[in-house]
């Protein structure tokens, strides 16, 4: 079955959640061919038409306001080939069972070390300590509706899907893993579920996905050998990436307000030039 907003086969689900090194699978199923890999990279780079989505989705899953169907990810999928990170492995299970064709790949990651990497990384960039960048976050919502678009996505998210926080109630974050991850093997079968980490690397993920082991050649031996396999976003990288998105963020904002300035000074002008008009005339027949 498909729908006109399904371009693409869906052939790759990956109960992944974020800081299990999604951006590295999705890098890697890039190179392997499945073209698209639908990841939170997503939203952030258009996060007024991605956003609103998946907060339906959200509120619909978790928020018990209706139900969620293929036409519906479809909306949102359609274009991809593959789905990695949140927010799509917040309904893993409903993906799976929904694209019954596509290959399920857990992407696994150790409970305490998702953990801080997660502390270190997306928690520091969406609740900050500095006052300073809590105010240019600020500003942000009021003049840049991308920003305001995002931040009702993460309150959904966090409101929703995750209901715990995450810097003050280690054991609950843990064990909201933990459960995500249960779910995926008590609720998707074994036989079509592949057990994965990126430490794991070239061969068995291609072995499972049926494809080659990409090739590259040494320019020291001129011989072809085993790329490397892309390792992506580090925490340091994520710090670098999260300044650079919120400087842009910034932009858009300072721009905005200075158009919203001018037109309310251009409003202003033609106000007072209308009421200098009129009181002349006024005067006049005085």
């Amino acid at each position: 079955m498909s729908t006109p907003d399904r371009v693409v086969p869906m052939r790759v689900v990956v109960c992944g959640v974020q800081r299990t090194g999604t951006l590295s699978v999705r890098l890697a199923l890039k190179q392997l061919g499945f073209n698209d890999c639908y990841h939170m990279h997503n939203l952030l780079e258009n996060p007024e038409q991605e956003c609103p989505q998946w907060v339906h989705l959200i509120e619909a899953r978790y928020g018990g306001k209706g139900t969620v169907t293929r036409a519906d990810f479809d909306k949102v999928l359609g274009n991809s080939q593959a789905c990695v990170d949140v927010p799509a492995a917040l309904f893993g299970v409903e993906l799976a069972a929904l694209y019954p064709e596509a290959k399920v790949i857990i992407l696994n990651r150790d409970p305490e070390s998702w953990y801080y990497s997660t502390l270190e990384s997306v928690i520091l960039a969406a609740q900050p300590a500095s006052p300073w960048t809590k105010l240019q976050m600020l500003f942000c919502f009021v003049f840049d509706p991308a920003s305001r678009a995002f931040a009702r996505f993460g309150m959904a998210m966090s409101g929703l899907a995750f209901r715990y926080h995450h810097r003050t109630e280690k054991d609950k974050a843990i064990a909201w893993y933990t459960g995500m991850y249960k779910r995926y093997r008590d609720e998707i079968p074994e036989a079509r579920r592949f057990e994965y980490k990126v430490q794991d690397g070239w061969g068995p993920l291609c072995e499972y996905l049926e494809v080659p082991v990409p090739m590259v050649k040494d320019e020291q031996t001129g011989e072809e050998v085993e790329a490397p396999f892309p390792h992506a976003n580090d925490r340091e990288t994520f710090q670098k990436n999260t300044l650079k998105s919120r400087a842009r963020a910034l932009r858009r904002a300072r721009d905005n307000m200075l158009v919203g300035a001018g037109k309310m000074a251009v409003i202003a002008a033609v106000a007072y030039a209308g009421y200098a008009v009129w009181k002349t005339r006024l005067g006049g027949r005085v």
